[in-house]
């Protein structure tokens, strides 16, 4: 996978990570934090290991843990 095929997902998923972070956590400048660093965090390992099963779910568990720490 490419750094392209990662930012045609996020443009895909965005709006559902957000939102699904927003439901679990009432700040929005922290969830959109969170859900950048999944991003990166996307860019980094997609290229290498290849497209996880269900990227939502994968970028949505990332974000939900970085919001954690």
């Amino acid at each position: 996978m490419t750094v392209t095929g990662v930012e045609d997902v996020w443009r895909q998923e965005s709006a559902h990570v957000l939102g699904a972070l927003l439901r679990v956590h009432p700040d929005l400048p922290d969830c959109e934090d969170a859900a950048q660093e999944a991003l990166i965090a996307a860019s980094q390992k997609w290229p290498c290991d290849g497209l996880p099963a269900d990227p939502r779910a994968w970028l949505i568990r990332v974000a939900h843990r970085r919001l954690i720490d």
